[in-house]
């Protein structure tokens, strides 16, 4: 007898992400990668911050499945991403400023 095993591909859901924590995920196929953090659950959602390219709070299902949860990022590395964020944000607006005179 022949024992055919599975592979099964299971995908995170928003559920799992732990509360404080950076993460950096793809939410379906077609969006582009966001830093994320959980600052709320309820007992049917969780209430997640996206910091790039700007600060946005938005809802989803626990039980939603992320498309690709990426990695877990550290606080350092999280600022570290909003800083150079922030810095090329700022080199954009000092040329938009300079190129209006």
């Amino acid at each position: 007898m022949e024992i055919y095993r599975l592979n099964q591909i299971t995908m995170a859901s928003f559920g799992e992400l732990k509360p404080n924590t950076y993460y950096l995920i793809q939410v379906d196929d077609e969006s582009d990668i966001e830093l994320v953090s959980v600052i709320l659950q309820t007992k049917e959602t969780v209430l997640l911050r996206s910091y790039l390219p700007q600060t946005e709070d938005f809802f989803k299902h626990q039980d939603e499945t992320i498309f690709k949860l990426i990695e877990e990022v550290d606080e350092e590395t999280a600022a570290q991403f909003e800083a150079l964020y922030r810095q090329n944000t700022e080199e954009e607006y000092t040329e938009f400023e300079e190129g209006e005179e």
